[in-house]
């Protein structure tokens, strides 16, 4: 059964009821969330830098191959590297599961835009890490100050859609960072039964701890 992170509870579900979301609108009881405040140059170079790694490194190993092994064969290595991934299962899940760990960041942006959790300056959740698990992904998030975990909590359905999976999960650390939450987004059926706990090394620590970064 998927539990998520070892040490960490369920966000906004156990301990209190989940805070209502606040919404932009006219109509809506109490104070509004600001519309997303537009990111810096240097925060988008850095949410698209997969893509922009892709759209420039296309280029080069196109030019690379031509020039190391003429047009025709390179190709061939192009198309037949390409065909070879698509074709093998395991290669083709493995792209699959690296292509969902570089969408969802966006598509979870997206919905918690769209949901209003936002700081009182127009702030965003910030994702810290996105890691593959046999259920989906798992991303860990730092929620700026008037954003808890309750509130994520309380937009899951609408951050499922958003994120075009099945659900979406919520936990949360009563450590030294409560702002850092996980938000695991479920794709497979099996919801993570049977799942090995491999997390990188600075998040094992940071869970056994729960929460606290100490000992670095």
């Amino acid at each position: 059964m998927n539990t998520g992170p070892q040490n960490w509870r369920r966000g906004g579900e156990e301990l209190r009821p989940p805070t209502p979301v606040l919404r932009r609108g006219v109509g809506s009881d109490g104070p509004v969330r600001p519309a997303a405040a537009r990111p810096l140059p240097t925060t988008v170079l850095w949410r698209w830098r997969y893509e922009a790694a892709a759209v420039g490194g296309a280029p080069l190993f196109w030019w690379g191959s031509v020039h190391a092994a003429g047009g025709l064969i390179g190709l061939s290595l192009v198309t037949g590297l390409l065909a070879f991934v698509a074709l093998v299962p395991p290669l083709r899940r493995w792209a699959s599961a690296v292509l969902w760990t570089i969408v969802t960041p966006h598509r979870l942006r997206v919905g918690c835009a769209g949901a209003g959790l936002l700081s009182r300056s127009g702030r965003l959740p910030a994702v810290l890490a996105t890691c593959r698990k046999a259920y989906g992904e798992r991303v860990y998030l730092w929620c700026p100050v008037g954003v808890s975990a309750g509130d994520v909590a309380a937009a899951r359905s609408f951050l499922a859609d958003a994120c075009w999976a099945r659900d979406v999960r919520v936990f949360e650390t009563s450590g030294q960072y409560p702002q850092v939450i996980a938000v695991e987004v479920v794709r497979s059926p099996v919801a993570g039964e049977g799942e090995a706990r491999a997390v990188p090394a600075l998040w094992a620590r940071f869970e056994r701890h729960e929460g606290r970064f100490e000992g670095f």
